[in-house]
């Protein structure tokens, strides 16, 4: 497991715009295509099939892409554009966290209280990376 600190989760604030930037168009389609789908009304299967195709052809897309973040063990927590980093403060385990938007890494939040519990970074030397992840 990699644990990142704030100036290396900040090197990477650049990548996650332009790929945010790219998939939160496809997220929003799919949307979209997920209420069409939910309320068909008087529509055929057959006038269905195409938005079926179009969602899943986008969801790959959106998948293919995250895919490549998740891969640098980055957690994605929102396909709209909500990153976290695990770190390491002090001896917890935590995370830094980082929305679509921002122009850097400004809040850390315990594992278990998600982007409600955000706080603001105070100091960035209090979460240092792990030479082994």
């Amino acid at each position: 497991m990699r644990f990142f600190s704030v100036e290396e989760a900040n090197r990477l604030v650049p990548l996650l715009h332009r790929t945010f930037e790219r998939v939160r168009p496809w997220v929003d389609r799919v949307q979209r295509l997920a209420e069409d789908l939910e309320v068909p009304g008087d529509r055929s299967e057959a006038a269905l099939e195409p938005l079926r195709d179009e969602r899943d052809a986008l969801l790959n897309r959106i998948r293919g892409e995250l895919l490549q973040i998740q891969e640098m063990g980055l957690e994605i927590k929102g396909a709209d554009g909500l990153v976290d980093f695990r770190a390491r403060r002090g001896e917890r385990h935590v995370y830094l966290c980082w929305r679509f938007g921002e122009n850097e890494v400004s809040h850390w939040h315990d594992l278990q209280t998600g982007i409600a519990g955000r706080r603001p970074i105070d100091n960035p030397d209090d979460f240092a990376p792990t030479y082994l992840s």
